[in-house]
């Protein structure tokens, strides 16, 4: 099995490792190999988080207030250069 070596972790990482070891019931080795084997899964890799955008972040806080917008349909007319004559 290989093994890995990582050097200039910091102390208050190593720390945090530790605590969330215990936390878990398992040695701080255990709990790194946990962490690593989900970070390489290949459904993590396959899926990306999902990207939400100011829009709609800004919408979700709106409507948290009670604030509603007006539905606006979607002008779907291709753009045109701009021509300066």
């Amino acid at each position: 099995m290989p093994a890995v070596t990582i050097r200039k972790l910091s102390v208050k990482t190593h720390q945090g490792l530790k605590k969330r070891a215990k936390r878990n019931g398992h040695s701080t080795e255990a709990e790194m190999r946990l962490i690593l084997d989900e970070a390489a899964s290949p459904e993590t890799v396959r899926r990306p988080k999902a990207q939400v955008g100011l829009g709609t972040q800004l919408q979700a806080i709106a409507r948290k207030y009670g604030v509603t917008f007006p539905e606006i349909p979607r002008d779907k007319t291709p753009a045109r250069y701009a021509t300066f004559k």
